[in-house]
């Protein structure tokens, strides 16, 4: 449907005496990228650690810096991201400190190396299956089109190569 409007958009052209081609390399096609990869690319992050381009799924990891329970769970996460990543899951940490510079702290201190987006930058909005925290730690879990497979307490990360199996084809009979 697009290479028809824009033959018929060139077309016309040449028709009115308009020799100029049209040409829409620059734009950007996302209609084969995956939801949350193509919400990703535009956040900016508040660590050096970019998500993974090719994830296959998600981790959104509400947690902070004040908080007990996060900081007992966050060894684990961190231990398990090394494995999470070679099977192409991404955390992304959804920092409830008040500040960058404390959730910064938050992960560096746990040698974490995941992304990290604070809950009040508005385009935490805009990841494909998010959710507000009803309290923390909590965990999101979706496939890369931003479908929800888990939503609960934040222990449920560790549960990831349940939540995270490849979906198998049912043969026809």
């Amino acid at each position: 449907m697009k290479n028809i409007f824009l033959y018929l958009t060139m077309l016309s052209g040449i028709i009115a005496g308009v020799t100029t081609p049209v040409c829409h390399a620059d734009e950007a096609d996302d209609s084969n990228v995956p939801a949350v990869q193509a919400a990703v690319k535009d956040i900016e992050f508040l660590t050096d650690d970019k998500p993974m381009a090719n994830a296959k799924y998600y981790v959104y990891l509400h947690s902070a810096s004040w908080c007990g329970p996060c900081k007992a769970l966050m060894p684990q996460v961190v231990r398990d991201y090394k494995k999470m990543k070679k099977k192409k899951i991404e955390v992304i940490l959804i920092g409830h400190d008040k500040t960058p510079e404390e959730a910064k702290a938050y992960l560096e201190h746990y040698e974490a190396g995941f992304p990290c987006i604070l809950k009040s930058d508005p385009a935490v909005n805009t990841l494909p299956g998010y959710s507000p925290a009803a309290g923390i730690p909590q965990a999101t879990i979706v496939d890369a089109q931003g479908n929800v497979l888990y939503s609960g307490h934040g222990k449920g990360v560790l549960d990831w190569k349940k939540i995270c199996k490849p979906v198998k084809k049912k043969k026809k009979k």
